[in-house]
């Protein structure tokens, strides 16, 4: 019995009638240029159960006709349907398990990834019929397995111990806790193209959109992009300190990470002897996170890789903060382990925007000091110049919008972008500006659905916000559902916390502080 496990598309490219405002289709097209890494391990994993086929599907680069009509010539032989969800991606899935129930009603669906762990009663009580079953969390990778086995021997596997796991039945949500495991790193690289042909759709990407890039910045050439998992989390995690608009959801364990060097160099050697010679670290924030084990790392390089030429070694590419960045000591560690670009969410703007924002790193002490907020600027300005020094691209990103904030912080904000645009020209490589977009899971949704929420915390940081009974009226559109039109929530969420503001207002920042980025020669989204 064939098991899918499908990663579907960006549903405004699927679904007619969805607005793209500010989160147009073609700006965001990285997940087309790589194999999907959660998708594979999953399926990578069903290959230790008896009866079962896996089948890594990945509707971002597969036309959704092929995948409809695959999965409709397939349905009698299909056992489980297995969805991993983005808020992005989630109504595509949802349609794709319908398609599948029309046609053969005895298939099993499956829900994971972030915005079924963000919300799973809203989900799974509003889509019953369409979601048989969840999984929440990061750390269900043996349990979704064991699950499966069940399915398959025709056991009913909703009778318990399945960590991470969450039905709803009579009316009540039941959900398993999640516990730790470890980083599942044994991947069957052959399953990418056992059912479609997908490492040609891949590098038709990757050949039109990174390799040429990375080698105008470089003069380097590069084939394949990988990600690669030797390590997960962000450092912000550890005391549940996100930043306000992030999304993440961690699961059980806040940072995980393979045991030792002599394991993260197994995972970067598997996936180089795959072909793949661009490879993406998932870690949320490296340097600060994983400073141990990088360390290791370098002081334990394997003899494969110290018998290459530097040019011929796999590139990486990963995140930072920038205050674990501007610490030169890191930028060198980082590029002595092959780490040529880096991802760097810049924190421009006043301190407080930073702070409205949760940039800041801070000691419980000064958890509510704008002291933090204040050391950002120069952080961010000495991890320019630590990059440039040992030779690290940085790939940087800006977010535009945040609670109270109102006409004269979003100019502050956008003159404070262009100046650490200015500052950087040496080191920044390439540009992302996105409108800040509540996604659930992150503070920002929570918000967006509690004015008193929002209230305090506006209190909290002196700052004003619109009417309260107007954001009571938009909140109650967010409740209690599961399906988010992330241009309708940005839009909404603007005219409950920002006085003053409009969705198109923060477009239009976002595209002065694009434009000037272009005129310094930096490339933009790439």
């Amino acid at each position: 019995m064939k098991v899918l496990v499908v990663s579907p598309p960006n549903s405004n490219t699927v679904i007619d009638g969805a607005s793209c405002t500010v989160t147009r289709p073609e700006e965001h097209t990285d997940w087309s240029d790589f194999p999907n890494l959660g998708v594979l391990t999953l399926a990578s994993a069903l290959r230790s159960v008896p009866g079962v086929e896996p089948v890594y599907l990945d509707g971002t680069v597969v036309p959704w006709s092929e995948v409809l009509t695959y999965v409709e010539d397939n349905a009698g032989d299909i056992l489980a349907l297995c969805v991993s969800a983005l808020t992005a991606t989630y109504e595509a899935g949802l349609h794709l398990c319908r398609a599948a129930k029309r046609i053969n009603d005895r298939i099993v669906t499956i829900f994971g990834n972030d915005h079924i762990t963000a919300l799973p009663r809203e989900c799974l009580s509003g889509q019953q019929g369409v979601i048989d079953y969840a999984f929440v969390g990061n750390e269900v990778v043996g349990s979704f397995v064991a699950f499966v086995a069940a399915l398959a021997q025709g056991r009913d596997p909703a009778s318990g111990g399945y960590a991470g796991l969450v039905v709803h039945r009579d009316g009540v949500l039941h959900s398993e806790p999640q516990r730790p495991e470890p980083i599942h790193t044994a991947l069957d690289y052959s399953l990418i193209n056992e059912g479609f042909d997908h490492s040609r759709l891949y590098r038709e990407n990757f050949d039109k959109r990174v390799a040429p890039t990375f080698h105008k910045l470089t003069g380097r050439h590069v084939r394949a992009g990988m990600p690669v998992e030797i390590g997960r989390g962000c450092i912000k995690f550890a005391r549940n300190d996100a930043c306000s608009f992030c999304s993440i959801q961690f699961g059980g364990l806040w940072r995980n990470s393979v045991p030792d060097a002599e394991a993260a160099w197994e995972v970067i050697r598997a996936a180089h002897d795959e072909g793949f010679d661009y490879l993406y670290l998932t870690a949320d924030e490296l340097p600060l996170t994983f400073g141990k084990l990088l360390r290791e790392m370098v002081g334990t390089p394997p003899a494969w890789w110290s018998a290459l030429p530097e040019d011929d070694r796999p590139v990486m590419v990963g995140y930072a903060r920038a205050d674990g960045l501007s610490d030169e000591r890191h930028a060198t560690m980082l590029r002595a382990l092959g780490v040529r670009q880096l991802m760097v969410g810049l924190d421009a703007g006043t301190p407080i925007s930073l702070h409205a924002m949760k940039k800041p790193l801070v000691s419980i002490r000064e958890a509510n000091s704008p002291f933090g907020a204040e050391k950002m600027f120069d952080h961010n300005v000495r991890a320019l110049k630590s990059a440039e020094n040992a030779g690290l691209l940085l790939k940087v990103g800006f977010v535009i919008g945040h609670l109270g904030m109102d006409a004269r912080l979003l100019r502050e904000n956008v003159d404070s972008m262009k100046a650490m645009l200015g500052s950087g020209v040496g080191s920044i490589a390439s540009l992302d500006v996105e409108v800040l977009s509540p996604e659930p899971g992150s503070l920002d949704f929570k918000m967006l659905l509690d004015p008193a929420m929002a209230s305090a915390r506006a209190q909290e940081l002196g700052l004003s916000l619109p009417d309260r009974d107007r954001h009571e009226e938009l909140a109650r559109r967010w409740r209690d559902t599961d399906l988010i039109d992330r241009e309708s929530a940005m839009a909404d969420y603007v005219e409950s916390v920002m006085p003053g503001l409009t969705l198109d207002d923060l477009a239009a920042a976002r595209a002065e502080v694009r434009q000037y980025g272009k005129g310094l020669g930096v490339t933009i989204g790439g």
